[in-house]
C-alpha cells in the first residue's frame, strides 16, 4: 500500500509539474528530514509507563 502511494504521488508531481511556467527551486521541493530530540532516560521512562498504563486500563475495559 505504501509503495502504491508513493507511486502515485510521484505521478501526480510529475503531471503537475508539467504545467507549470515556471519550474520552482529544487531546495524548496525537497523536503528537510528533522533531526530528532534526543529523550533522556527519565523521558523515555515516562512515555513507557504511560503507554503500560493504558494498556492495563484497556485490558480492564475488555475483561
Amino acid at each position: 500500500m505504501r509503495e502504491r502511494n508513493e507511486r502515485m504521488s510521484l505521478a501526480w508531481h510529475i503531471a503537475k509539474l508539467d504545467r507549470v511556467r515556471k519550474m520552482p527551486a529544487l531546495k524548496d521541493m525537497l523536503t528537510v528530514k528533522k533531526t530528532r530530540v534526543k529523550q533522556t532516560p527519565e523521558e523515555i521512562e515516562a512515555v513507557t509507563r504511560s503507554w503500560l498504563s493504558s494498556r492495563a486500563t484497556r485490558k480492564r475495559k475488555t475483561a
